[in-house]
C-alpha cells in the first residue's frame, strides 16, 4: 500500500454548518478549487474552521462550507473532517464522496509542481485506503452540478486532458509504477519542456538496451512511449497469460528503460520494470 502523505490535522469542531458529525461511506474523491488563484491553504482551513463554522451569513443565509482537505500553495495537505463523515462541498455527492479543496495560482488557476504532487499523492493514497479506483472514482465538482452551476475545479474542467492525466498519474503511483519524486505538475506552463528534461534524465541514467541471449547492444529505442490502444503489460519478457500485471491504456506514458528482443514480436522494458510490446498498434515514440 502506498505510504500516507504527510497530513496536518486542523479538526473543525463539530457544528451544524460544516461538520455535522453525519457518517460517510466514500465511493468518489471530489476536486475542488478555492475561487480565488493565489490564496494559501491555512487562509482557506481559518475560514472554514474560524467563520464559517461559527456561524457565517450572507445576506439572510448563513453559510454551510467545508471539506475534508485542504492542499496549500506549498503542498501543504490539512485534514479538517475525518473521512468517516461527511462535509458540506459537492452538493448531492456530500452523502458520497471525500472533498478536496486545492489552492492554485496563475490567471488560469493552474497548480504549482509542490501542490500538484500533493494532490496526487493524497489521491493516489485515498484510493488505495478506501479500495478507489484512481480513474473512475476521482472526479470534480463540475461533474456532480454541471458547468452551468459552476466550474469547479476550473483549470481541471477548462482543460480535461489534463484532468485525464491527473488521474492517470494518481493511478501509476498507486499502482508503484512511479514515486512521488516522479510526478510531474501536467498543469504546469513548463510542463513539456519536464517530460523533456525528465526523460533524458531517465535515459541517462538507464542501462544500455540488450538483447536477452546474447548481450548485443541497441541504441534507437525511445526515451517514453504512449500507448495508442489498450494492451496487457507483463512481469516477464513474454506475452504469456501467467506474466499479465495489467493494462496499460490508450493515452498512459511511460519511459523505457531497454529494449528487449525476442524470437516474436520485441518487448520494451519499462522503467517501472514492466514489460510492453514494441507493436506499432499498441505503442508509439512519445515527442
Amino acid at each position: 500500500m502506498i505510504k500516507k502523505p504527510n497530513v496536518i490535522e486542523k479538526w473543525q469542531k463539530r457544528n451544524k454548518y460544516g461538520r455535522p458529525g453525519v457518517p460517510l461511506s466514500a465511493t468518489k474523491i471530489a476536486i475542488h478549487y478555492t475561487g480565488k488563484p493565489d490564496v494559501d491553504g491555512d487562509k482557506t482551513v481559518s475560514y472554514f474552521n474560524n467563520v464559517v463554522a461559527n456561524g457565517y451569513k450572507i445576506g439572510n443565509r448563513y453559510i454551510f462550507a467545508s471539506s475534508h482537505y485542504v492542499i496549500g500553495l506549498g503542498g501543504e495537505i490539512y485534514q479538517l473532517i475525518p473521512t468517516d463523515e461527511i462535509c458540506y462541498a459537492t452538493n448531492s455527492a456530500n452523502s458520497y464522496a471525500i472533498a478536496i479543496e486545492v489552492a492554485t495560482t496563475g490567471s488560469d488557476n493552474h497548480y504549482t509542481d509542490a501542490t500538484y504532487k500533493s494532490m496526487v499523492h493524497l489521491c493516489a493514497w485515498l484510493c488505495s485506503y478506501k479500495n478507489l479506483n484512481c480513474k473512475k472514482d476521482i472526479i470534480t465538482h463540475t461533474d456532480v452540478v454541471g458547468k452551468k452551476y459552476k466550474l469547479c475545479p476550473i483549470y481541471m474542467v477548462k482543460n480535461p486532458d489534463k484532468m485525464q492525466q491527473f488521474k492517470i498519474d494518481c493511478d501509476n503511483l498507486k499502482q508503484g509504477k512511479i514515486t512521488v519524486n516522479d510526478i510531474i505538475n501536467c498543469t504546469s506552463p513548463n510542463y513539456n519542456k519536464k517530460i523533456s528534461d525528465n526523460a533524458k534524465s531517465d535515459s541517462d541514467n538507464s542501462t544500455s538496451s540488450n538483447n536477452q541471449g546474447n548481450g548485443e547492444q541497441y541504441a534507437d529505442i525511445p526515451k517514453m512511449i504512449k500507448i495508442i490502444h489498450d494492451v496487457n503489460y507483463h512481469k516477464t519478457p513474454d506475452f504469456k497469460n501467467s506474466s499479465i500485471a495489467g493494462i496499460a491504456l490508450c493515452g498512459e506514458v511511460f519511459t523505457v528503460s531497454q529494449l528487449i528482443k525476442r524470437n516474436g514480436t520485441d518487448m520494451y522494458k519499462l522503467k517501472s520494470g514492466y514489460y510492453i510490446t514494441t507493436h506499432a498498434k499498441y505503442v508509439a515514440k512519445y515527442k
